[in-house]
């Protein structure tokens, strides 16, 4: 019998627990294939790898791989874990560590390879129908069919390189000594949580002065970069894991003290809890950690995808916006207006001619109040020593203190108005001055001509040939559309709400994973735990009340944990989030909820059905 003989056999007498492996590890490469085919479509050819896009997808591939890499990673720490048992038996039989280490390394890479394939396979079966959802979700017309040779041959490549190194290190963690153990004695004792309430205090009072410093001391947070980052994200951790290991140890004594400990079957579960108290810990921070990223990704990618035509009217107010320099050929404007006209004869729309004038050292504007009032559809009016500063870019406060300004020397400020007036950025700040002081203002005059669209973001296709037609040109004439920027617009967040979901789906299949993982690997001791008390008289009945109530707190705690975070997040953050991002989490909560209810159901059946069977 060869030693590859060998390796093959122990696969199939015990292919339960490879399938379980191999699925995951399939689960994780085609993830990364699928996004592989994104990233490398012709279609995205021409985005600019330098570009918030570019760098997005970069960083998100590179997320998404790492994340396989520590997902793959503890796959084959909980495979191991499950064979400990059957590597004492090869040890006491006579095999070295070295060639333990072989078989484990070669039945990895099998494992790997046969997972790489099947992936790819699989990954090239659905392709057409991903492309297809692709293609509605980034609305893109040219995100059509092709063979992803790139996304195959760096999926294969990453992925050999990734199971030989995880198998090279891994099998150094397989420990002699514990396997003949476990192998004599058949069970191990966890040692207890031990009480850290110093530790527990101090975490979460530096968490909580870090999560402070970043709301009220934006500077301080600035001047450390990404260093205060990381140390808030250790210390978060931290502080989480603390919560759930110390409140775990707290409640399961201060149950014991209550009158409902002798009751029914808590005492039993109470006990499981007990002895498993410290593994149970590890694992509802995992998938704690894993669902709030889950949430706060899936609200946050949401509620900025809703949010993008306000956003573009923000920064350009008008559908479309034509403003002529002083020194423009008028032939050449009169040529773009009739244009435009045309072109949005058969629309439902509002024309509008304006002009203002500007000092184009300091790029301010000075506007009439009649104009003002044109645009704004208002009726302000101003003495005859005032004027109004109106915003000239999104996000900025007007100037209002300009001593020098011989203009604006004599006049008192009246209002503020910081919602912008035209385009952002064309000028620092709009003055606005009473009709006849704006007569006797010496600056160069910008003709400017707007046009406001009802139903402005059906009409992207007419926006795109208008801007291909007439761009701006310096020193001739300034474009803008708010329905171009809302195009283009929706096709970054589409592309920033396809990752997202795809690392969402990541995260929720990992939590869901880890915890069968987990299961899987205590299912032959629980299963002779229980059988042992079941001959002292526990019912079937009864068994099934601790199994649901021990796996309720496996999945809805973390599932609470992570829930309240987030709405803890919403709540120091209510004045900065729109009410759209606080609808969209309440939905995504109560969809998330409905899916963790039916994953609980059927986990609980077939764990269940498995624990009963001998």
């Amino acid at each position: 019998m060869s030693f590859n003989h060998i390796v093959v056999q122990n696969i199939l007498r015990d292919k339960w627990t490879y399938i379980s492996y191999f699925l995951s590890s399939v689960f994780s490469i085609i993830i990364f294939f699928l996004f592989t085919i994104i990233a490398f479509h012709p279609s995205l050819n021409s985005l600019d790898p330098d570009s918030t896009l570019g760098i997005s997808l970069l960083l998100a591939s590179m997320l998404v791989y790492l994340f396989s890499f520590i997902y793959i990673t503890y796959s084959i720490m909980a495979f191991l874990k499950k064979k400990t048992k059957t590597l004492g038996i090869f040890m006491i039989t006579g095999a070295s560590m070295k060639q333990i280490r072989t078989l484990i390394f070669r039945e990895n890479i099998l494992i790997g390879a046969l997972a790489i394939i099947t992936a790819i396979v699989f990954g090239l079966v659905i392709t057409p129908l991903f492309l297809m959802g692709a293609k509605v979700v980034l609305k893109a017309e040219t995100f059509s069919m092709y063979f992803p040779l790139k996304a195959i041959v760096l999926t294969i490549l990453l992925f050999i390189g990734l199971f030989v190194v995880i198998s090279k290190v891994v099998t150094r963690f397989i420990n002699k000594e514990a396997s003949i153990q476990l192998l004599k004695s058949d069970t191990i004792i966890e040692k207890s949580i031990p009480k850290h309430p110093y530790l527990f205090g101090i975490s979460i009072i530096c968490s909580a002065t870090l999560a402070y410093l970043l709301k009220i001391n934006h500077h301080f947070v600035e001047s450390l970069g990404i260093l205060y980052y990381l140390i808030f994200f250790i210390s978060f951790l931290c502080s989480i894991y603390l919560i759930i290991s110390q409140g775990m140890r707290f409640l399961l004594k201060a149950f014991e003290k209550s009158p409902a400990y002798v009751r029914k079957t808590n005492m039993l579960l109470v006990s499981n809890l007990n002895a498993k108290m410290k593994s149970h810990a590890n694992m509802l921070f995992l998938i704690t950690i894993l669902l709030s990223g889950v949430f706060l990704c899936t609200s946050i990618l949401f509620s900025s995808y809703y949010n993008v035509a306000k956003d573009s009217e923000e920064n350009y107010p008008y559908s479309f916006q034509y403003i002529a320099d002083p020194k423009a050929d008028l032939n050449m404007v009169k040529d773009d207006i009739d244009y435009l006209e045309k072109k949005l004869s058969t629309i439902d729309s509002q024309k509008y001619f304006i002009e203002f004038k500007s000092n184009e050292e300091i790029r301010l504007g000075y506007m009439s109040v009649s104009t003002y009032n044109l645009l704004k559809n208002k009726s302000v009016s101003l003495h005859d020593d005032e004027f109004i500063a109106v915003a000239g870019n999104r996000g900025l406060e007007p100037i209002t203190n300009m001593p020098k300004d011989q203009i604006l020397k004599n006049l008192k400020l009246a209002s503020i108005d910081e919602k912008n007036l035209l385009s952002t950025g064309f000028q620092n700040t709009y003055f606005i001055v009473p009709d006849q002081l704006y007569d006797h203002i010496r600056f160069p005059v910008y003709q400017t001509y707007i046009f406001e669209l009802a139903n402005w973001t059906e009409h992207t296709e007419l926006a795109d040939k208008i801007m291909e037609h007439i761009p701006s040109l310096p020193d001739d004439r300034y474009v803008t559309s708010k329905i171009a920027l809302y195009d283009s617009e929706m096709f970054v967040k589409s592309v920033m709400f396809f990752i997202g979901s795809m690392l969402s789906l990541i995260f929720l299949s990992a939590a869901m994973s880890i915890l069968y993982f987990y299961l899987q690997t205590t299912l032959i001791q629980e299963r002779e735990k229980y059988a042992s008390i079941r001959k002292l008289g526990l019912s079937q009945k009864e068994l099934f009340t601790v199994v649901s109530k021990e796996l309720a707190i496996l999945i809805f705690v973390p599932f609470a944990i992570a829930i309240t975070m987030l709405f803890i997040t919403l709540l120091a953050m209510r004045t900065m989030v729109s009410t759209t991002f606080l609808q969209v989490s309440m939905i995504s909560s109560l969809s998330f909820l409905a899916l963790f209810m039916i994953s609980y159901l059927f986990i609980r059946k077939s764990y269940f059905k498995r624990l009963l069977t001998i």
